[in-house]
């Protein structure tokens, strides 16, 4: 399954980003964001939301409006692109090979943990979509932080929340915020792309 090798068994818990590692869910964001571009007379292209992910969306609204976009209202324009997501939410698949990952260290008896940018609904309807609720431990949302990736509150909350170490866990990421939040916390980090194992960094 992997290019790089691994032992999974020394960590005691895990935390997987969600959109775009553990579920492929990147293309039905990129189409809700660039709609709602859209509808506010500017365009947006698929990198633009790439090199953002594990960002908040309202974090992502005030990019986009630094770069001279006229995007009204930050939190209306962040609940569209939400409601547009969410209208394709039961379509989103999972990645299997990071779901094998969770499923293994479930099995286990690990500790697992999901750290996202996206709303908590999202995370709980996804995991509920795919009958994998009982697999996770802790969920640690943009909810639920006041600091959002590439600040490293995300991932030393979800720590916090299963009871393990920083040093014992592992960060499953995808994005380049992700990935430096995953550095700031110095948590081993396993960058992922498109379900490929890319390199562990080490934290």
């Amino acid at each position: 399954m992997a290019p790089l090798n691994i032992n999974f068994d020394r960590y005691q818990g895990f935390i997987f980003d969600l959109d775009g590692t553990l579920i492929d869910s990147m293309p039905y964001h990129i189409r809700a964001w660039q709609q709602v571009a859209n509808e506010h007379g500017f365009s947006i292209t698929p990198d633009f939301i790439y090199d953002r992910g594990g960002c908040s969306s309202h974090n992502i609204v005030l990019d986009m409006q630094k770069e001279g976009n006229d995007v009204g209202d930050v939190n209306a324009f962040v609940q569209r692109k939400v409601q547009l997501y969410r209208e394709h939410i039961q379509e989103v698949p999972l990645f299997d090979s990071i779901f094998a990952i969770l499923k293994q260290a479930h099995e286990r008896g690990a500790k697992t943990a999901i750290g996202t940018g996206t709303q908590r609904k999202n995370a709980v309807d996804i995991l509920a979509i795919h009958q994998i609720s009982h697999l996770v431990d802790v969920i640690v949302s943009a909810d639920d932080v006041t600091a959002h990736k590439p600040d490293p509150m995300t991932y030393l909350e979800a720590c916090r929340q299963m009871g393990c170490p920083v040093e014992a866990c592992l960060v499953v990421e995808d994005g380049k915020p992700g990935i430096q939040a995953a550095a700031a916390a110095h948590m081993d980090c396993l960058v992922v792309d498109r379900g490929q194992f890319v390199q562990l960094n080490k934290g």
